[in-house]
């Protein structure tokens, strides 16, 4: 299965959609960068339905090094704050 980098917007209507369970499903291995996390956690201080990202086992969050600005790159992997 391929794996998928993910941004917000996928996270935040599927999750309204009560459908987030699909993107495991679809995707091997589910990478969220750090960024993308910051800014979930701050929707949900801000009272926004989103995701709690630490509820997710299938997920993994860290940070995004995209080499010579290409989207290939390197993820590096660690547990969501």
């Amino acid at each position: 299965m391929p794996e998928v980098v993910c941004n917000t917007t996928p996270l935040q209507y599927l999750h309204q959609a009560e459908v987030l369970w699909i993107l495991p499903k679809l995707y091997g291995r589910i990478l969220v960068p750090r960024a993308v996390a910051d800014e979930i956690e701050a929707g949900l201080r801000a009272g926004v339905n989103l995701p709690i990202l630490t509820t997710l086992d299938w997920l993994e969050v860290g940070m995004c090094r995209a080499p010579h600005g290409r989207f290939h790159g390197t993820f590096i992997v660690g547990k969501p704050r």
